[in-house]
C-alpha cells in the first residue's frame, strides 16, 4: 500500500502504513460530522453523472458509514499538467486499496481548487514550438483583479480557441475529429473552469470519482463553523504553524507565510488577512476588520471567505471523514509542517500518500532510443545529446576527390588549349565538380539536421525544456494520438503496479 512510510518521515506524520490506516479509520469513525447529509446533497448537485456505485456510497457517507480519500489540484484547461491526472489515478487506486483493507466503503474525492486566485496557473495549454521548446497558448484575464478562479467568466470562445490552436501544433489523427467534438461538448456543458475540469475527468474515468468545488456557495455555508474557529482561534493556529515550520527545518523549504491569518476575504478582490498588532485583522490592500466583524460577516456572507494553502487541509478534515490525502512532493513537504495545527483542533493528520508518477513513452520513442544507443534513465536526467554538425569531416572525405579533380582539370586544360585554344570546357567542368561537392556537403548537413530534429522531438517528449514530462505536457496531445480511452487504460496500468513511477508505452 502506497504511503509516505519512511522512517525519516515519522516525526511529521500521525499515521503511516496499513496499521496507520486502521488507526486513522478508528479515529475518524469516532468523530462527529453532523453536516454530512447536507454535504452529500451538495456533492450530488456538483456531480450529476456519478456511477451507480458512487451514488450508493454517497448514501453511506451521509449516514457516516463511508470514508474518503482526497486529492486536489488547480482546475487547468483540459486537466493542466499531466501530474494532475496522475494524482487522480493514485487517489482512485488508494481508495480501492483502503476499501479492501478496511472492508468499509471509501470514496475518492477530487478537491477542485476553484478558490485559488492564480489565474495564470490554469488559463493555458502548452504546445511545442517549431524547434521543440514549450510555449503557452493562454487566455488573458478580463482585468487585473485577483479573484477566485471560479469567479472568472468562463469564456467559451476563448477556451475553444486555445484548444484549437493547441491542436494545430499536432498531427491530425483518426481521433482528432471525435476529440474536437467531445471537447466542444464539454465546453458547452460547462459554466466555469471547475465544471469544465470535472466534466472532462469525470467522463474519462467513467464517473468514478466525486469532485468537490471548493468555492461552491452551498459548501461555504457548511464551512461556517470552522471558519469561525479559524477566526477566533487564529493566534493559536499561527503559533502552531510556527512550531511546525521550526520542527521541519531540515526538510526542503516550502516558503509558508507564518505571519498571515491564512484566511482570504473577497473585498475588492481576493485579499489575504493578516493579524493586527493590537486586535483584529487587515489586508495588504488596507482593509481592516475586527474579530467581531469577521465573525458576523462569515455568518452572513460565507461565500466571501476562502482558505489558504495552510487552512485548506484543515477545512478538508473538518468537512470529510478523511482517511488519506494524495499529494505531490511539494504538497507533502508543506503538510509536514501542519501537524501541530491538526493537534490544536484535537485531530490527527490523515495519512499522506505520495502520488504516483508516469512516463508516457511512444513506440517510436523506444525505437529512437535504441537507434541512438541511449538509456531511458540517462535521458530523463541529462536529456537527449545533440551532436554538432562537423563540416570538416565531409571536407576531409572529399580531399581525395580534390586531388583527382586537380589532375583531371590540368590534363583537360592542356587538351582543350591544344585543340581549341580556350578553357571553356575546363571551366564548366570545374564548376560542375564544385557544385557536386557543395551538394554532398549540403545534403549531408540537411540529413544531419533532420536527425537533430528527430532528437529534439524525442527530447521534447521525454524531458521538455529540461523538465519532467509530467510538469510540461498536458493530456491533449496524448488524447489526440491515442484516443479518449487513454486515461482508463492508464488507470488499469496503475491498478496493477506498486512502482512509484509507471512507464506507460503507448
Amino acid at each position: 500500500m502506497l504511503t509516505a512510510n519512511t522512517a525519516a518521515f515519522q516525526p511529521f506524520a500521525d499515521h503511516i502504513g496499513t496499521d496507520g490506516l486502521r488507526e486513522r479509520d478508528a479515529l475518524v469513525s469516532a468523530r462527529d460530522y453532523p453536516h454530512l447529509p447536507a454535504l452529500v446533497d451538495v456533492l450530488r448537485e456538483m456531480n450529476p453523472n456519478l456511477s451507480e456505485e458512487l451514488r450508493l456510497k454517497l448514501d453511506k457517507l451521509a449516514s457516516g458509514e463511508a470514508k474518503v480519500v482526497v486529492t486536489g489540484q488547480q482546475t487547468g484547461i483540459l486537466g493542466g499538467p499531466l501530474y494532475a491526472t496522475y494524482k487522480l489515478l493514485t487517489c482512485l487506486k488508494y481508495a480501492k486499496e483502503a476499501e479492501e483493507t478496511l472492508a468499509t466503503p471509501v470514496i475518492p474525492i477530487f478537491w477542485l481548487a476553484t478558490e485559488d486566485h492564480d489565474f495564470d496557473e490554469i488559463n493555458h495549454l502548452i504546445v511545442p514550438t517549431n524547434d521543440y521548446h514549450s510555449r503557452k497558448v493562454a487566455i488573458a484575464p478580463a482585468d487585473g483583479v485577483q479573484r477566485s478562479v471560479s469567479r472568472h467568466a468562463f469564456d467559451r470562445d476563448a477556451v475553444r480557441s486555445v484548444v484549437i490552436e493547441a491542436l494545430l501544433s499536432e498531427t491530425e489523427t483518426a481521433y482528432t475529429k471525435s476529440l474536437i467534438e467531445t471537447v466542444e461538448r464539454w465546453i458547452k456543458e460547462s459554466d466555469d473552469y471547475g465544471s469544465f475540469f470535472s466534466r472532462m475527468f469525470g467522463e474519462l474515468t467513467g464517473h468514478e470519482v466525486v469532485f468537490f468545488d471548493a468555492d461552491h456557495k452551498l459548501a461555504r455555508r457548511i464551512e461556517v463553523p470552522f471558519f469561525e474557529r479559524l477566526i477566533s482561534e487564529n493566534e493559536a493556529v499561527r503559533d502552531a504553524l510556527k512550531r511546525g515550520i521550526d520542527k521541519a527545518s531540515d526538510l526542503p523549504d516550502t516558503q509558508l507565510n507564518d505571519e498571515a491569518a491564512h484566511i482570504f476575504l473577497e473585498v475588492t478582490g481576493r485579499e489575504l488577512l493578516y493579524p493586527l498588532s493590537g486586535e483584529g485583522f487587515e489586508t495588504k490592500q488596507g482593509h481592516r476588520f475586527t474579530e467581531t466583524e469577521l465573525l458576523e460577516l462569515v455568518g452572513k456572507q460565507p461565500e466571501r471567505f476562502s482558505n489558504s494553502v495552510v487552512t485548506r487541509p484543515l477545512m478538508q478534515d473538518f468537512l470529510f471523514p478523511t482517511l488519506a490525502y494524495v499529494g505531490g512532493p511539494g504538497e507533502i513537504a508543506y503538510w509536514a509542517r501542519l501537524r501541530p495545527i491538526f493537534h490544536h483542533f484535537d485531530w490527527t493528520m490523515p495519512l499522506l500518500v505520495p502520488r504516483m508518477g508516469a512516463l508516457l513513452l511512444r513506440g517510436q520513442d523506444e525505437k529512437r532510443l535504441k537507434q541512438y544507443g541511449l538509456e531511458l534513465d540517462t535521458v530523463l536526467v541529462d536529456g537527449v545529446p545533440m551532436p554538432k554538425y562537423d563540416r570538416l569531416e565531409t571536407e576531409a572525405a572529399l580531399r581525395n576527390v580534390e586531388v583527382l579533380e586537380q589532375a583531371l582539370l590540368k590534363e583537360l586544360e592542356l587538351v582543350e588549349s591544344r585543340f581549341l585554344n580556350e578553357r571553356h570546357v575546363t571551366e564548366q567542368l570545374s564548376k560542375q565538380i564544385r557544385r557536386s561537392k557543395d551538394a554532398i556537403n549540403e545534403g549531408r548537413e540537411r540529413k544531419f539536421y533532420r536527425a537533430q530534429q528527430a532528437r529534439r522531438v524525442l527530447n521534447y517528449h521525454l524531458l521538455p525544456d529540461g523538465m519532467p514530462q509530467e510538469r510540461i505536457h498536458t493530456l491533449l496531445p496524448w488524447l489526440n494520438h491515442y484516443g479518449l480511452d487513454l486515461v482508463r487504460d492508464m488507470r488499469a496500468a496503475y491498478e496493477t503496479t506498486e512502482h512509484e513511477q509507471l512507464k506507460f508505452l503507448v
